[in-house]
């Protein structure tokens, strides 16, 4: 089915319309970040994202539109992501897609935002062979998502406080780096050999595929304090935060190849805004070379929210008839 769908993503603080024609030609993929719009507050002020998604998101629409080629009148469906995040910034994108929909009559789509993480995958690469094993690192998001069809997942493993991306922003914030800290992190962790402390992997041996990486984090504040940090003699940031972000990666690739041994899967995917560590990407690589199995990344630019992910999913929705009401409702935790 050759349809052009447009999709709206204002789960968190960033502003994302995405056009795409059947399931995989992407016309326009346009986001709007809000960085420096909450750089003073040290993270995002939700009142804050949401007045700003008011302020960017019908312009948005009119370049996404335009570098797409098309009007309005050519959409065959409107697709928006509905849950999780925050409430007020969902409930802006959520009101301008009931209102694109019901103005013009066309289906309504309500969107999983963790759910469409791993569509980037097969926006990028096509069909992909289920059953399939995703890892989704993405924002205050670490799950592991067994996936047999489409439509068809169950979450078997999430981390039961910190998400590795949440670690990995705050310890970068410990050594005065910006948010988000990933970027600095993964960095570091390429250019230099880690540190010969050995911080540790929580709940890496212990039953169940869940993740935990608060202590990881209270690790290095302790580690910092009884240590001397650039001085003569002592760890180095750069080494030091290696050795973290070694930590952050073992757990994640073993207890995602785990997993996947578990359920008999032989596909992995990885996605969300820590997919984009190059080193994480390494690790990935030549662990599931090493146990045989096929792994599916997608590039830099649809690892972070965008709506073109969303869209992807929307795509095959709109095809199996799964559309939604104007009852539609936002929801801030993740359902499902």
């Amino acid at each position: 089915m050759n349809t052009l769908g447009l999709a709206i993503d204002t789960t968190f603080d960033d502003t994302s319309v995405a056009i795409l024609r059947g399931r995989r030609e992407v016309l326009a993929n346009l986001t709007l970040s809000q960085f420096a719009d909450h750089a003073e507050f040290g993270g995002v002020v939700p009142e804050r994202a949401s007045r700003k998604h008011l302020q960017v998101i019908h312009p948005l629409m009119e370049r996404a539109l335009a570098e797409a080629g098309i009007g309005f009148s050519s959409l065959d469906w409107v697709a928006v992501s509905n849950q999780p995040g925050l409430l007020g910034s969902i409930l802006v994108g959520m009101t301008v897609a009931k209102s694109l929909a019901y103005l013009l009559r066309l289906p309504l789509i309500g969107i999983n935002h963790i759910e469409a993480h791993p569509y980037a995958n097969f926006l990028v690469h096509g069909e992909l062979p289920f059953p399939l094993m995703h890892l989704v690192a993405a924002g205050g998001h670490t799950l592991l998502i067994h996936q047999e069809h489409h439509f068809q997942w169950k979450i078997v493993g999430r981390s039961v406080d910190d998400a590795a991306g949440e670690c990995v922003d705050k310890v970068a914030k410990m050594f005065g780096h910006p948010f988000p800290g990933g970027p600095v992190v993964d960095k570091l962790a390429l250019a230099h050999e880690p540190a010969p402390h050995r911080f540790p992997r929580p709940m890496l041996n212990g039953p169940g595929l869940d993740f935990s990486f608060s202590g990881l984090k209270t690790a290095m504040l302790y580690f910092r304090r009884d240590n001397d940090l650039g001085g003569s003699g002592g760890f180095q940031e750069g080494p030091v935060i290696a050795a973290f972000f070694e930590a952050v990666t073992d757990v994640l690739i073993t207890k995602t190849l785990r997993a996947a041994e578990k359920y008999g899967v032989a596909a992995v995917t990885v996605s969300g805004g820590l997919a984009a560590s190059i080193k994480l990407r390494h690790g990935f690589e030549a662990a599931c070379e090493n146990a045989g199995m096929t792994l599916y990344y997608p590039p830099p630019a649809l690892c972070t929210d965008n709506a073109a992910m969303v869209a992807c999913l929307a795509a095959y929705r709109h095809e199996a008839g799964r559309h939604d009401t104007l009852e539609l409702d936002g929801r801030a935790n993740l359902v499902g």
